[in-house]
């Protein structure tokens, strides 16, 4: 399974999408409720090309949870 779909597969990455859709995700207190050491290393290890295949949810996701907003 490549990196990519272990993310998707992740609670984090579930509960940051539920979120998102009701723009909590952009409340930027709310980062922290998140436990997101996994998933942010599945990120990490991911390929350059497995990044740039994924869409601008996951990336503003990640982007989220790197605090990059």
């Amino acid at each position: 399974m490549n990196n990519i779909k272990k993310i998707e597969d992740t609670q984090v990455y579930k509960d940051v999408m539920s979120d998102s859709f009701g723009g909590v995700m952009y409340d930027v207190a709310n980062v922290d409720k998140y436990n997101s050491d996994e998933i942010l290393a599945l990120w990490n290890e991911a390929t350059p090309a497995e990044k740039e295949s994924v869409g601008g949810i996951m990336k503003g996701a990640m982007n989220f949870l790197q605090g990059k907003y």
